[in-house]
């Protein structure tokens, strides 16, 4: 199945997971020439769409993705 749109919604200050490690974004770039968004983030700069969305209740480090389904 395609889709005909799709809507991504990032701020600055939002967390996010990189590499199962919590990530703030700090910059959001937008680069006219190829078309690329770069999120800088306090794990360093990372393309768009490349890392995940915090849950809540897995925010912490420590806990094991599938405790929520225990």
């Amino acid at each position: 199945m395609s889709l005909k749109a799709l809507t991504v919604n990032l701020e600055i200050g939002q967390e996010i997971m990189i590499e199962r490690k919590k990530a703030t974004i700090t910059k959001i770039e937008f680069h006219p020439l190829s078309g690329e968004v770069s999120l800088n983030t306090t794990l360093g700069p990372r393309k768009a769409l490349t890392f995940n969305l915090c849950e809540k209740g897995l925010e912490d480090e420590n806990n094991n993705p599938a405790d929520k389904y225990r």
